[in-house]
Formats: structure tokens, C-alpha cells, sequence
């Protein structure tokens, strides 16, 4: 798919001077190319990783109060002062960065279109990409480093970044946006650990994921793109990404396509030594309590809605869901107004 997808880059970019000036900056530095604030926050999991997340605390227009008590900073004081906006996680999906909540302009990147509507926006990095390499003890290319897949991510990033943000925010609860691996994750998470669930206000899901048995070649998929979005847009899109990711979490999305199950790493004959049984145990996702909103596409070849229609109705508090006929699965990201070139009934 990368070499899909670089290909068509360098057939319309022949060279730097017809690129998008964003080629060459990182998420910081598209934030502010915009005219937006940013921060930049590191929090520890309890496994060693160290997490970088980004912040737009407010859009350009709507400065208001900050969220956080710098004098009580400078003090070296653990209370910070309530935060006046909701609060927002943006979590990316497999092989991304937070920088894909930011690359398109500023009225068609999420990013910024809710930090202009009043929300404080923080930006979420799985550990393993190029923003959250750090360990506590472990170098990024040593192979101990790399025995994780997005079970960990659930276990241990998710409650890291989210208990660091309410505590520096002051919130008690916040709204979690996660994109297809960036769902998987916080299904995990909220479902296993009832006082994360607690603090989640609204979980809205973007391509859903949890099994992923009909996903079909996404190879020929950036050729549906408009002709003006490959001219315009993808010399940034390509220049973030694909990122980084283990080996591990690639064949733990391995098995899911195999089975069919929604379960937990299978390793083999040493499954009784990590679970005490012989086959690995099922999430079990009815225990979210959370409410969830989902968003997917009848055209999407990873994030299938015959695969969504499947774990959509284990979820106990399903609020809202839609099923986008024409999207794509980049299109949560990076689409624009649909074509109707293409349609797909919507199962259910």
C-alpha cells in the first residue's frame, strides 16, 4: 500500500517547490504554521513508556482562560486550576501520529475545527511511533521494547493519558475521538477497567474495530481519491505517514483476521503461563458502560461494516451510530465533501 501511495505522490510532485509548505514540519509546527497554541505534555505508563501528547488548548479566535494554573506550576504544586472548556482526546489508528488530526486545512482537520468550537484539544501518541520511543530503561530497537501490541496500548497508554489529562485539566471526565486501532483501545480499556470508563463522557468512534475478518486489499483505494485531493493534499498525508509500530501488534491484528475473535494476544503453547488456560480469553466488551457514537464506512475495506455490524450490538450503551455509504477509511481523516461517485448499501 506505501508504495502504492508514494507512487502517486511522485507522479504529481515532481519537485519541493509544488509542495504543500506542511511536507517539512512536524505537528507542532503545522499547529502553529496555522496560527493556532500548542503545547507539547509526556506522561509515564506504569510499564516504562514514555507518551508524548500534543495540545491545542484553544482555537485562534477564542483565547479565554488557559487551563492550568502556571503559577501553582511554578510553584511546584501538584492542583491545577479547573479547566473553563471540555475537554477532547484525539487517538490515532495502526502504523499513524497525532499529527493526521491536523494535516488537512484548518476548516477540514478535526483538530482544529474543535478548538475553534470552544474545546480543549489534546492529541494522543501510542507508544512505539515517532513521538513515544522513549523507555524508562529499554532502547527503541531492542527487542524487549517491542513486546507490545494494542493490548498494552489499552492497558497501559490509554489510562496513563487520560488520568494525566484530567489532572492537569482539572475535568473530571473528557471526550475520547479514537480512528479504527485508536477504537480497538479504548474498547479494551473502558470495558476492563470500570474507574477509566467512569471518566469518559462520550466515546465517539471513527471506522470502528474490533475483528476484522472481511477486510479486504486497500492497494487500489488511492486511486478513488478526487484528482484535486491527490494534486493538493497528499504530498502531506505521505509525509506522515505511515509511522511505526511492533511486530507484535501486527500479528495480534493477525489473528483477529484469522479467528474471527475479538481476543487477547494468542501465545500458542505459552498461553497457560500469561492465562492460566490454553486459549486466550475474549475481551468482553459489554462491560463498557460508557456511551458510544459510531461513524463507519460502506466503502471501508479495513474497518468493514460487516465486521462493525458485528460488535456494534455487544455494546450495552450504543448512543448513536451512522453508516457513511461513500467513505472510504481515510476518509475519517482525510476526506473531503463526498462525490457519490461510489455507494454501498449500509447493512442493518
Amino acid at each position: 500500500m506505501w508504495l502504492v501511495q508514494t507512487a502517486v505522490y511522485l507522479m504529481h510532485i515532481s519537485d519541493m517547490s509544488e509542495a504543500n509548505p506542511e511536507v517539512s514540519m512536524d505537528v507542532g509546527e503545522i499547529v502553529h504554521y496555522h496560527g493556532y497554541p500548542y503545547e507539547e505534555h509526556e506522561v509515564l505508563t506504569d510499564d516504562g513508556y514514555y507518551l508524548t501528547m500534543q495540545r491545542i488548548p484553544h482555537g485562534r479566535d477564542n483565547p479565554g482562560k488557559i487551563s492550568t494554573s502556571h503559577t501553582a506550576e511554578a510553584q511546584g504544586s501538584s492542583m491545577f486550576c479547573p479547566s473553563p472548556r471540555s475537554v477532547v482526546l484525539l487517538q490515532h489508528g495502526l502504523v499513524l501520529e497525532g499529527s493526521n488530526w491536523v494535516t488537512n486545512l484548518p476548516n477540514g482537520s478535526l483538530g482544529f475545527i474543535l478548538a475553534d468550537a470552544g474545546y480543549d484539544v489534546w492529541i494522543g501518541n501510542s507508544r512505539g511511533n515517532s513521538w513515544s520511543r522513549k523507555h524508562k530503561q529499554l532502547e527503541f530497537h531492542h527487542q524487549e521494547y517491542s513486546a507490545y501490541s494494542f493490548h498494552e496500548m489499552a492497558m497501559y497508554d490509554l489510562p496513563a493519558t487520560i488520568n494525566y489529562i484530567l489532572r492537569k485539566t482539572g475535568q473530571e471526565q473528557l471526550h475520547y475521538v479514537a480512528y479504527s486501532q485508536g477504537t480497538t483501545t479504548g474498547f479494551i480499556a473502558f470495558s476492563f477497567i470500570p474507574e477509566l470508563d467512569h471518566k469518559i463522557k462520550m466515546f465517539f468512534a471513527l471506522a470502528p474495530i474490533t475483528i476484522n475478518s472481511n477486510i479486504k486489499s486497500p492497494l487500489i483505494r488511492v486511486f478513488d481519491h478526487p484528482e484535486g485531493l491527490i494534486k493538493s493534499r497528499i504530498d502531506v498525508y505521505l509525509s506522515h505517514y505511515p509511522d511505526t509500530t511492533s511486530l507484535k501488534n501486527i500479528l495480534h491484528w493477525r489473528q483477529l483476521y484469522q479467528t474471527g475473535e475479538f481476543k487477547y494476544y494468542d501465545y500458542g503453547s505459552d498461553n497457560m503461563l500469561h492465562y492460566n488456560q490454553t486459549t486466550p480469553p475474549f475481551y468482553e466488551l459489554e462491560k463498557m458502560k460508557a456511551p458510544l457514537a459510531a461513524w463507519y464506512g460502506g466503502w471501508d475495506w479495513i474497518s468493514a461494516p460487516e465486521d462493525v455490524d458485528t460488535t456494534l450490538p455487544r455494546i450495552t450503551n450504543l448512543a448513536y451510530k451512522k453508516c457513511i455509504p461513500e467513505f472510504v477509511h481515510f476518509d475519517f481523516l482525510w476526506g473531503c465533501k463526498p462525490t457519490n461517485k461510489y455507494t454501498k448499501k449500509c447493512l442493518n
